[in-house]
């Protein structure tokens, strides 16, 4: 198994606009002259008030993925980074090419003990090059490709993916019924000279099919026997920093008066 990894709530977005933040307030004070050492207070000041306001009640949606904690993004990228070196050793072994590969870089057995893994690094495969480009771009910022791609190319080698969040109903119910509206549309676009992840969609029409999914689908039930309520444990502030794709219908939202968990 491979594992991808990406903060698709408010409280990734915050971290992300705090690091951005103190990146530019470094950056700024290098162009000025100010040493490195005398940003001291000043260099963490945006990252922690992205952790006080993770803390208040407006962004707390009962399904909080560490106690208190606040996202690591060097940890998030090291994370995505390990699982598409897993899953590109994995593509070149059973779907071989010669695509940018050089005895250096020549693949082993695709099962190897990892202490055999090659001493460079293989070139992105041609099934993961979106993928690849996804994950290069998601430092700092909220990349919902990463898991998007990640499933579509699994999906193109034969493999099969599982989606989570921590209490497997809200953020994963996004996702769910993103892949289930996307695969729909695909097979109704599907061309016959083309493969089905090669169809080419359109996403307002995902999404229009996500949402009646949302809505009517098995999801919201599953809601109510978690909590009580046939609502997503979002309100209007946290659906607004969703991305795109997973924003959940107004209809559905449980609000900023939502019922405690049962």
């Amino acid at each position: 198994p491979v594992l991808y990894q990406m903060g698709v709530d408010i409280r990734q977005w915050g971290v992300n606009a705090g690091r951005n933040v103190t990146s530019q307030i470094k950056e700024r004070n290098k162009v000025g002259g100010v040493p490195s050492a005398e940003l001291g207070d000043n260099s963490d000041a945006a990252t922690e008030a992205s952790s006080d306001f993770n803390g208040c009640g407006l962004i707390d949606d009962g399904d909080d993925d560490d106690e208190g904690g606040v996202a690591d993004n060097e940890i998030l990228m090291a994370l995505n980074v390990e699982g598409f070196r897993k899953m590109n050793a994995y593509a070149h072994s059973v779907f071989p090419t010669t695509a940018g590969v050089t005895a250096a870089t020549s693949p082993i057995a695709a099962f190897y003990p990892s202490e055999h893994a090659q001493l460079q690094p293989l070139p992105p495969h041609p099934i993961l090059s979106s993928l690849s480009e996804a994950i290069k771009t998601s430092a700092g910022k909220m990349e919902h490709g990463v898991l998007d791609k990640s499933a579509t190319a699994c999906q193109r080698m034969g493999g099969g993916s599982t989606v989570f969040c921590k209490s497997g109903k809200d953020r994963t119910a996004m996702q769910v019924t993103f892949k289930q509206a996307q695969f729909l549309q695909r097979l109704m676009d599907k061309k016959p000279s083309t493969t089905l992840e090669d169809s080419q969609i359109s996403y307002d029409d995902v999404f229009e099919h996500a949402t009646l999914m949302r809505i009517h689908g098995t999801r919201v039930p599953i809601c109510e026997k978690n909590a009580g309520e046939a609502k997503y444990a979002f309100n209007p502030l946290q659906a607004k920093f969703m991305p795109e794709m997973l924003k959940p219908p107004p209809i559905t939202l449980a609000g900023f008066l939502k019922k405690p968990e049962t």
